[in-house]
């Protein structure tokens, strides 16, 4: 049977106890170098190599250690109570084998994640999550554990995890402007169009990346009617807008989008003009209107026309479909749901026309601006 001890090399092994600090430590490194190479073997030689090295540990320098879990952790065949030998010798040991320790169960990363903050963070950064790690890591309440789960490119994000993430982000950035886990969501690629939530959170070429994906998951979707433009509101927006009344503007706004007035507000208020454009583009405002209702904000707001190059910057992304979609996941509405039935004496409202637009989705009708 063969020894992994280094038994059988006299000199090496006589440097496993030195009182010498750099022998004990090339006696670890030959060590976990040996054992890693030899792969499989029987157990009890590897129960005597976890005792072995546990001992050394120690009497080991910080370096000699971190060094050793570098080695071990991606092992199959290292115990996991040597692992958890390493999670007590220091922080960066302990980061180290959650974030690459081969042999872990689920239910040991479980209560790691469970046992604080730092070592949330470390198995976030693991890159065989399962769903039960995933839905661990997101009940946390840390951002940075969050956003560390989200900057992690292999872990699934799916479904209710993946909803919920996006309005913690949004809140974390609105209420204490905490844009960490915001960012991470916003960087995971292909964007989804779900993460249209973040949408005011974004930048412009995020904005972009959302607005196609919205298109795109309508893709093969069958035709259902055009929302009816709400015209209406369009020409008091246009007047309000013109007529420079922003507090006019902001309310009816809110009324046409069927969100709260601070919501409003923030998509009027965005010194880009995204939000804005998109949000009147919902609304199904003639390409003409769109230019002067962002020209009258521009004026307004003294920007040197910022708002009015939104319609530039979003060229052939911009079209009404993607913009409800968008809306509608603004306001903290499902990308899909299932359309109510109308009976014949109840005719649908304008406003409910254009949620259940952005639900149902029918094919591009046109483009908003080129």
């Amino acid at each position: 049977m063969r020894d992994l001890t280094l038994s059988d090399f006299p000199f090496v092994a006589s440097l496993a106890d030195s009182a010498n600090a750099k022998d004990r430590r090339i006696w670890l490194r030959v060590a976990c170098d040996y054992f890693v190479s030899a792969g499989a073997t029987q157990p009890d030689a590897i129960e005597r190599f976890a005792d072995a090295v546990s001992a050394r540990l120690d009497k080991a320098d910080p370096a000699a250690a971190l060094e050793a879990a570098r080695k071990l952790a991606p092992c199959p065949y290292t115990p996991v109570r040597l692992l958890a030998k390493f999670q007590s010798v220091s922080p960066e040991a302990c980061d180290i084998v959650l974030e690459h320790g081969a042999a872990y169960a689920t239910a040991d990363l479980v209560a790691a994640i469970e046992s604080g903050r730092r070592q949330a963070a470390a198995v976030a950064r693991r890159p065989d999550l399962d769903a039960k790690l995933v839905a661990a890591l997101a009940a946390r309440d840390e951002a940075d554990v969050l956003a560390t789960l989200a900057r992690n490119p292999r872990a699934r994000l799916d479904g209710a995890v993946f909803a919920e993430l996006l309005q913690r982000a949004r809140k974390l950035a609105e209420d204490g402007g905490d844009r960490r886990l915001a960012d991470a969501l916003l960087q995971r690629r292909p964007l989804r169009p779900e993460t249209a939530a973040l949408f005011l959170l974004a930048g412009p070429l995020q904005r972009v990346e959302i607005l196609l994906a919205a298109q795109r998951s309508q893709l093969g979707r069958p035709p259902s009617p055009p929302a009816p433009v709400a015209s209406e509101i369009v020409s008091e927006l246009e007047l309000a807008a013109v007529a420079r009344h922003p507090e006019r503007f902001v309310a009816v706004l809110a009324k046409a989008l069927d969100c709260d007035a601070a919501l409003a507000e923030k998509i009027v208020e965005d010194p880009s003009g995204e939000p804005l454009a998109v949000a009147l583009a919902a609304l199904g405002a003639p390409n003409d209107v769109l230019v002067r209702v962002l020209i009258a904000n521009d004026l307004q707001a003294g920007d040197n026309y910022q708002r009015i190059r939104a319609l530039a910057r979003l060229n052939s992304a911009l079209n009404r479909n993607a913009a409800m979609i968008v809306m509608a996941a603004l306001r903290g509405e499902p990308l899909v749901r299932r359309r109510p039935a109308q009976s014949a004496e109840a005719p649908p409202s304008r406003d409910s026309g254009l949620r259940r637009a952005a639900r149902s989705a029918s094919p591009p009708q046109r483009k908003a601006a080129g």
